[in-house]
């Protein structure tokens, strides 16, 4: 039996979040392959490396809120945006786990810091990314 310690957890979440993000990626570079394409967008438009990017795709065609009903369309491209969304928030996870150790403990200085990071990390995906384009 798996002794739940803080540095297990934090393992777990790294070790599930990679396979995860791994396993997405690969299955959705798979579907991509299969469809000849995705979103939309033909696989030769995909893998074109022109520099034209006004008629590929990319991830601002990839709104979050349509993950769930491109993956039960099977599309490759929303298989590997939730990749990538999992890949992003693993690290965010092992904050979000540390913080809250750092509160069981009575840590103050380093419920601080967490919080601080936790806070930073957010601030810039949902408040700093909607200015930079």
């Amino acid at each position: 039996m798996t002794q739940w310690t803080f540095e297990n957890v934090v393992s777990r979440i790294l070790k599930v979040g990679v396979i995860l993000t791994i396993s997405l990626i690969l299955i959705g570079s798979a579907f991509i392959f299969i469809h000849d394409g995705a979103n939309g967008y033909p696989l030769s438009k995909i893998c074109d490396i022109s520099g034209n990017t006004s008629d590929q795709l990319n991830s601002s065609s990839l709104a979050p809120s349509n993950i769930i009903s491109g993956i039960a369309h099977l599309d490759g491209a929303y298989f590997i945006t939730l990749g990538l969304w999992i890949l992003v928030f693993t690290p965010i996870s092992v904050v979000a786990v540390s913080l809250a150790e750092f509160i069981r403990k009575r840590n103050g200085r380093y419920i601080i810091m967490s919080s601080i990071v936790l806070f930073n990390l957010f601030f810039a995906m949902l408040v700093i990314a909607k200015y930079i384009k």
